[in-house]
């Protein structure tokens, strides 16, 4: 069984990792250069969420068996919320940051293909005549 810290540490040391390599490579000045450090950063995108999800499932497993560690034990503190109302809920929450990721994917690879020059910023807006 995969244990759902280590998953969430194993992946924030992948985001770690992967920012070293941007910023050496952007210090060294060869970053566009390198197109498989490029796609590594395209696909890396989904795994700040992750992180966040899986630590939620952290932070509701670390509870056990006090809520308040040598003051209030979980059975004191147990909840009237039924498992359909918690189930909803969590569909809820996966349900909308699943959404917000789609949204966000969808709007880079647009802004991906259009290039640099359709956010009509910078030098190369200059060259095609767009405002600064």
């Amino acid at each position: 069984m995969i244990h759902i810290p280590w998953v969430m540490v194993a992946l924030g040391f992948a985001m770690l990792a992967l920012f070293g390599l941007a910023l050496w490579s952007s210090i060294k000045g060869d970053f566009a250069e390198r197109r498989w450090l490029l796609k590594w950063a395209l696909w890396f995108l989904p795994i700040p969420w992750l992180a966040c999800e899986m630590g939620w499932f952290v932070a509701e497993y670390g509870r056990q068996p006090w809520t308040i560690y040598g003051v209030l034990p979980t059975h004191l503190s147990v909840s009237t919320l039924t498992v359909e109302s918690l189930y909803g809920s969590l569909a809820g929450f996966v349900g909308f940051y699943t959404l917000l990721l789609i949204v966000e994917m969808v709007l880079m690879v647009k802004f991906a293909r259009q290039g640099p020059g359709s956010l009509a910023v910078g030098r190369l807006a200059s060259l095609q005549g767009g405002a600064l």
